[in-house]
């Protein structure tokens, strides 16, 4: 009796429950509410986000990542931060061997983005592309489309770009040697020459030495001299597009007569003579100690510059003005408008539901608060608000220690920072002409395209170069023009005219789009 009832009680049960899912199942498909779902436990919350990054850094000790700072970052954005920090020095080569091995960290940073292994790399399907996904995220949605055309490849997105302002070039000066000599600010090509010889023979520092020169350079005289000098002559940014056809600038007549100019410059010591083994750091520590009294490089800490220059002479005063007005008006040739981009390795991220996650790790980057910890730090412990302004606590130095490496990992365009109280007019300045010159500023009618010429991904190296040793030689007087134009030549035999069709076809079908 005992087994025939317990048997009919379950048979009951059974019944019961099968009957309350059909009739659950009946009030749903009636459009019925469904029955509230049970809260999640503790024990099912999701797990912070394990993220493996690699980045670098370019002082002699890498960034702790272990303080105050980085720990808040990790729970703001629910994330285990892993870094490797390779120095810039090695880093480029650290990517080519970690794509060769397939020893990939889940996001990892390219300086070089058209570095051919890394092009051939994405091409054949290493990394995710994430061009579809960026339209679920607010912050990521709204970057430059601009920034991220010029990023993609085969017409597809595969990274995040770390922004950075267009139109950084400007002209620091030494004003007390302007004042020295009754000088006027220069206006024109022709005024800066005159202005660089006068730095150079005229004893501007006043200590009755012949130990200045009117300009500096560094390393093959590609860095910042010649895009500045270029463009007071008219020459394209990069590239010279006319009816879809491609010429680099290299092979304009207005670049020719920029070098011109340089070898002038170069042939009456206005120049630094040991350029070609100069080091961009050794350039600028030379200007910082009054060695020179132009300087044709970025304004990104102009305010920093005085205060170099201050430690060894307190009289020393800098401006600056944003470009000289050449033959075609004032003109700044344009950065790409970031440097390096964020790339996922499929063998690091599996999943799609993890790359949703990453993505929106670098989504929340954005957001003021974000962003302010990346840029200041925390309230209270490396800066204090005053009147709504930032404001050091501790010094330059025991801030940059705190804040080492943490704007690697930023994406953002800085409008969303504090601003800091009683900044330098000078880099306030700066920072303003920045904004100003992006009106004048002459972009790469080509950077688009390098990612779809296979030549330009296979031998942009070696062009590069057979350009740059050929526009070094020709400032140093080891070659007339017409050994100038057989560098064209070679450049052009050397694949040149290859990557110059592939353009003009590349160029063609994305018009045809």
């Amino acid at each position: 009796m005992r087994k025939r009832t317990y048997t009919a009680i379950c048979t009951l049960v059974t019944l019961s429950v099968l009957a309350a899912g059909c009739s659950e199942d009946k009030g749903q498909q009636q459009g019925e509410a469904p029955a509230p779902m049970v809260p999640k436990t503790a024990e099912t919350k999701q797990q912070p986000l394990k993220l493996s990054m690699m980045a670098t850094y370019y002082t002699p000790q890498p960034p702790s990542n272990q303080n105050d700072i980085w720990k808040k970052l990790q729970e703001i954005t629910d994330t285990q931060l892993e870094m490797t920090w390779v120095p810039r020095s090695a880093y480029d080569d650290k990517v080519s061997v970690s794509i060769a091995s397939n020893d990939l960290p889940k996001v990892m940073l390219a300086l070089n983005s058209s570095a051919p292994p890394l092009v051939n790399a994405i091409k054949s399907g290493l990394f995710w592309e994430i061009g579809p996904y960026l339209k679920d995220y607010k912050n990521l949605s709204a970057l430059s489309k601009l920034q991220f055309e010029s990023t993609k490849i085969q017409g597809k997105t595969y990274s995040l770009y770390r922004s950075r302002p267009l139109a950084r070039f400007g002209v620091t000066y030494r004003k007390d040697w302007l004042d020295n000599l009754n000088l006027k600010e220069p206006k024109t090509p022709e005024d800066m020459y005159n202005v660089m010889k006068a730095f150079t023979k005229n004893d501007p520092d006043k200590n009755g030495k012949d130990d200045t020169y009117g300009v500096l350079a560094f390393k093959d005289g590609q860095g910042y001299l010649i895009p500045h000098i270029a463009s007071w002559f008219g020459a394209p940014n990069g590239w010279k597009e006319e009816n879809g056809q491609f010429t680099p600038d290299f092979m304009t007549n207005e670049y020719t007569e920029a070098l011109k100019y340089i070898r002038r410059l170069y042939d009456e010591k206005l120049l630094n003579q040991d350029f070609v083994v100069t080091e961009e750091q050794q350039m600028n520590t030379m200007f910082n100690q009054g060695k020179a009294g132009i300087n044709l490089g970025l304004f990104d800490d102009v305010g920093k510059q005085q205060m170099e220059l201050a430690k060894i002479n307190p009289n020393a005063k800098v401006a600056i003005l944003d470009t000289i007005t050449g033959t075609k008006g004032q003109r700044v040739w344009a950065q790409p408008g970031y440097t390096g981009v964020f790339l996922f390795p499929k063998s690091s991220v599996k999943t799609e539901d993890e790359l949703k996650r990453i993505l929106a790790f670098f989504d929340r980057l954005q957001e003021q608060d974000a962003v302010n910890l990346l840029t200041w730090g925390l309230e209270g412990k490396q800066y204090k608000l005053t009147n709504g302004q930032v404001e050091k606590i501790g010094g330059d130095e025991a801030f940059d220690k705190d804040t080492l490496g943490l704007g690697e990992l930023r994406i953002d365009d800085s409008s969303k920072e504090l601003v800091a109280t009683g900044e330098n007019p000078l880099t306030t300045k700066g920072k303003q002409l920045i904004k100003d010159n992006v009106k004048i500023a002459v972009v790469n009618p080509a950077l688009p395209l390098y990612f779809e010429s296979p030549t330009w991904s296979q031998k942009s190296n070696e062009l590069r170069k057979i350009a740059s040793d050929g526009a070094v030689k020709f400032i140093m007087g080891k070659i007339d023009e017409n050994e100038w134009k057989k560098v064209q030549e070679d450049w052009k035999k050397a694949g040149g005219d290859k990557v110059l069709s592939e353009f003009a076809e590349s160029f063609a079908k994305s018009k045809s789009k």
